[in-house]
């Protein structure tokens, strides 16, 4: 499964108001992409990205869970073994490169931070069912351009920090069904060898196969190392709840919020439930280990099977190829003179109803088709309004997948009223 590409900066402070900026911790950072549309335009199954006035968005960690330092509960807060919760945070701002980091008195905003913001990438594949963005995080820069379509392999992955956090035992894994098996079974063995050597919170970890959590109310909770989402479970049952004898009962009420589905290790469509075993003397523990379990997103269906669709050429990078392009038309304004020009490499016509073209700041639909080996002159409208000074052009097929980009700078421009081949 492709990922893609996108450039920005990690924040963890605002400096024009600091008492309102972000409460940092081992699995989210604030992330404001150089092209904005770039997250905008990633598959969602709810919720958009929300960005904030300055263009900042959050990140989820993919593959991974850290301990929770302020989880929310009507109205309340809940930590999970706090040391190591701002462990984890400290340990993954440290390996960022941020410097010295002062905080607010009782609080997790940041006050002060030497080394801000960060520069970096993600890697993503879409935005969760709460509109965050779901990614591998990498901080410096890629070779590749911004935006690009990139078939991500295990390999690649090492260098991220979603990689050094499970190494460093500072977060459990967290295995959604987005998650190519690839790239699954490349943290999994990561996570083994961590449980082998018994490092970071598999030390400390309760509530798993072979140990036996006590669990009576949410003061003990906190003070015990478990799966985050077992946690969450379990901070959200007990403001209403005495004891686990109810605990089960609770879960199975509501499947979206409680009872997740779960692919079990018998490859078989199961819930929450039934990975946890509950018993007398408000015990609890898992039956299988987190990383044997795949979570499937709420928002998941499989889909309708489909009418055969007539044959088409098969639709690849480069199978429509940006050629020329009117960048700077002798004309005031340029809005409606400006245009691209389209080529089919292939042998056969494409249909290009759904696609679409963009720049940096915008995107504009396509219509028609292109006969094999023919071209299409594209006029832009308002939509698309390619700079005289630097730009990316960017052709994205009907699931919005690169099919071809092209960048330039004003010192490559011809003159003005002059087309730009490629």
């Amino acid at each position: 499964m492709p990922y893609t590409l996108i450039k920005g900066t990690f924040h963890i402070f605002y400096p024009l108001s600091p008492s309102s900026g972000p409460e940092p911790d081992g699995d989210t950072i604030k992330f404001k992409p150089t092209n904005k549309q770039l997250i905008e335009r990633l598959p969602r199954a709810n919720m958009p990205a929300q960005f904030n006035q300055a263009g900042i968005t959050s990140i989820r960690f993919e593959g991974m869970d850290a301990l929770e330092t302020h989880f929310e509960v009507e109205g309340d807060r809940y930590n999970q073994k706090i040391d190591l919760a701002l462990q984890a945070r400290d340990v993954l701002l440290a390996k960022m490169g941020f410097g010295h980091i002062e905080y607010f008195p009782n609080s997790f905003k940041v006050s002060s931070v030497e080394n801000h913001p960060i520069p970096g990438y993600i890697l993503s594949n879409g935005l969760d069912t709460y509109g965050r963005t779901i990614a591998f995080v990498f901080t410096g820069d890629h070779p590749a351009v911004d935006g690009s379509s990139i078939f991500v392999t295990p390999q690649m992955l090492d260098s991220s920090l979603n990689i050094f956090m499970l190494q460093q035992g500072q977060a459990y894994p967290a295995f959604y069904l987005s998650l190519p098996a690839e790239l699954r079974d490349h943290l999994e063995e990561i996570v083994a060898a961590v449980r082998t050597a018994a490092t970071g919170l598999c030390a400390e970890d309760t509530a798993n196969p072979t140990t036996i959590a006590h669990v009576p109310d949410s003061t003990v909770l906190q003070q015990l190392v478990m799966w985050p989402k077992l946690f969450r479970r379990l901070a959200a049952y007990f403001p209403s709840n005495t004891g686990l004898a109810g605990f089960d009962t609770w879960m199975r009420a509501d499947q979206r919020n409680r009872d997740d589905r779960l692919i079990l290790p018998n490859r078989e469509l199961g819930n929450m439930h039934d990975i946890l075993s509950v018993t007398a003397g408000d015990n609890i523990q898992l039956k299988y280990l987190p990383e044997d379990v795949v979570i499937v997103p709420d928002d998941f269906q499989l889909p309708a099977p489909t009418p055969t669709p007539a044959p088409q050429p098969e639709i690849h990078a480069g199978t429509v190829r940006i050629i020329a392009a009117l960048i700077n038309p002798a004309h005031i304004p340029e809005t409606n003179y400006e245009n691209v020009t389209l080529l089919n490499t292939t042998d056969a016509e494409i249909d290009l109803n759904g696609w679409f073209i963009a720049d940096a700041n915008g995107k504009q639909a396509l219509h028609g088709s292109i006969a094999r080996g023919e071209t299409m002159r594209v006029w832009l409208s308002s939509a698309v309004q390619l700079s005289n000074k630097r730009d990316t052009i960017t052709v994205l097929d009907a699931e919005e997948k690169i099919i071809d980009q092209v960048v330039y700078e004003s010192r490559n421009l011809p003159a003005e009223g002059h087309t730009m081949v490629f």
